[in-house]
């Protein structure tokens, strides 16, 4: 089989998770149909660093100046898929093109712009990336989601056909894994951590809802403040000015630490080193960084909205996200028992065995060929 893919995710300088989800699952496919070939279309003048064999994925490069409409995603890039002979196009972030030449599988992880404008550029990047979505329920082959939560929202808000929708969850990073603590020194040195530490993924906008973790630091016990940092990092330089001056209105600057952008290969030890992963985001489609978490041996407080209690199941700490004594009472149980966060350990790595990239890859691979029309396969929708 011949893919077209949206690879710009997969071939950007700093990778987030789709990015880096996308290459565990076309390393685990190549493994399972080493015969099928794979045209990576992206914009970047990046090398190819994403470690899959050239045999198998070819990166090919398609210029586009300012594309402020998209021209890109909605045009060209259905126009190269055709035109390079491709048996089926995969658009793996959100989107779906205006043209469709050939049979198309897009994959919808969340509906966070919708929800989150002010997050997402904007009202009218909002409404694009609606129209999107709209254009994909109702013209896509195929659509993948990683939760039922989004699934159920496609076809209750968008009218999508239940019947080609595939609830395809995630697994963990596969470059995560726990790191000895005895490697933990400098990485903890860069980042500007001295002591038991609380890790954060935050970001200056309001859906990480790094703000009012903040504030419910502020209200947990000073003791618990002296014994834990908390460190965010994934702040661009204006989320960092702006979190310092909340830090210092509430007197919590000497047990905050900001910090930018993590390299991809800080993130393990990052999490190793953790006593706890806070993440009581405002709105998910999945929840990556739980099983990220879990693969670390780290215990998990989050949100009891959206996605998040699909994946997380009985092994985190679910806390309303948008009650600020809840998420400091839940952090104040976690800091202060060792015993639950041992017992949210053992929980966290039961529940990873449900998540693999093997299974993962295996549900894709059904869709491809159902898509392709080299198999009929009654099991693809769930």
């Amino acid at each position: 089989m011949r893919i077209a893919l949206d690879a710009r995710t997969m071939y950007r300088p700093q990778r987030r998770g789709t990015g880096k989800n996308l290459i565990d699952l076309y390393r685990t496919v190549a493994d399972m149909r080493p015969g099928w070939s794979v045209t990576g279309f992206h914009r970047t003048s990046h090398p190819n660093t994403t470690g899959l064999p050239e045999s198998f994925l070819r990166g090919t490069r398609l210029e586009s100046p300012g594309d402020r409409l998209d021209v890109w995603g909605r045009w060209m890039l259905p126009f190269a898929a055709w035109r390079g002979g491709a048996d089926v196009m995969h658009c793996p972030s959100n989107g779906c093109p205006s043209w469709l030449p050939l049979p198309t599988v897009v994959t919808i992880h969340d509906l966070i712009p919708i929800d989150h404008p002010q997050d997402a550029g904007g009202v009218e990047q909002a409404r694009r990336f609606e129209r999107g979505i709209r254009q994909a329920c109702r013209r896509a082959s195929w659509v993948i989601t990683p939760s039922a939560y989004t699934k159920n929202r496609l076809v209750e808000e968008y009218s999508a056909d239940a019947s080609r929708i595939t609830v395809n969850p995630w697994a963990a990073d596969s470059s995560v894994r726990r790191v000895p603590e005895d490697l933990w020194g400098p990485v903890l040195k860069k980042y500007g951590v001295n002591r038991s530490m609380v890790l954060h993924f935050g970001s200056g906008t309001g859906r990480k809802n790094t703000r009012r973790l903040i504030e419910a630091w502020a209200t947990i016990e000073p003791a618990l403040r002296r014994r834990w940092q908390l460190l965010v990092v994934g702040l661009n330089e204006n989320g960092i000015m702006g979190l310092r001056g909340l830090c210092e209105k509430l007197c919590v600057q000497n047990s905050v630490v900001l910090h930018g952008f993590a390299e991809e290969g800080d993130i393990p030890t990052l999490l190793s080193a953790a006593g706890l992963l806070a993440y009581p985001s405002l709105s998910e489609g999945f929840g990556l960084p739980i099983l990220d978490a879990w693969a670390t041996l780290t215990p998990v407080l989050a949100s009891a909205n959206t996605s998040i209690p699909e994946v997380a199941g009985d092994a985190a700490v679910l806390v309303d996200p948008t009650d600020t004594c809840g998420i400091a009472r839940g952090l104040s149980r976690l800091l202060s028992d060792s015993l639950l966060r041992n017992d949210l350990m053992v929980r966290g790595t039961r529940r990873l065995e449900k998540y693999s990239w093997q299974s993962t890859a295996e549900r894709f691979i059904r869709v491809m060929e159902r898509v392709a029309g080299l198999v009929e396969d009654s099991r693809v929708a769930a």
